[in-house]
């Protein structure tokens, strides 16, 4: 019994320290890189290998007319960058990775008031954690719409 409670205590030490990267000084990270925009949403990102290429969905509200940012902040111990995706329904708004490139920020303007999905995943397949930060970068008039 003894041993069994010792290998518990082992297992759950070395999985908790996979995702020590993931605390505060991932959030304090993309809140530098954020600069003066105003914060709205923080996003906290972990994925396990084998759910890393499906990865993770969260729904966010976004209002028209509303030009956003979101940086991207990966852990120390990621083998694979986090991939940040914004849709409408089916259709991609915004993402971190463009022509075969990973970036740690992305800006879009929304055209609509209404719910989105973030979806969060990796090109490989490995233990990822990260944090995103979505922040309002400006609100245009109708008449000031690019």
């Amino acid at each position: 019994m003894r041993r069994l409670l010792l290998l518990f205590a082992f297992c759950a030490l070395v999985f908790s320290g996979s995702y020590a990267q993931c605390g505060d000084e991932l959030m304090k990270q993309a809140l530098g890189a954020m600069g003066n925009f105003q914060y709205i949403k923080d996003f906290d990102i972990k994925l396990a290998a084998g759910v890393s290429k499906t990865g993770s969905k969260f729904s966010v509200v976004l209002n028209s007319r509303t030009h956003y940012q979101v940086n991207i902040a990966n852990g120390s111990s990621n083998t694979e960058n986090v991939i940040v995706e914004i849709y409408d329904g089916d259709k991609l708004i915004g993402s971190n990775s463009a022509n075969g490139k990973v970036f740690t920020a992305f800006q879009f303007i929304c055209s609509k008031t209404g719910a989105y999905k973030l979806h969060v995943c990796t090109a490989g397949d490995t233990d990822v954690c990260g944090r995103a930060v979505l922040s309002l970068v400006k609100q245009y008039s109708a008449s000031e719409m690019p």
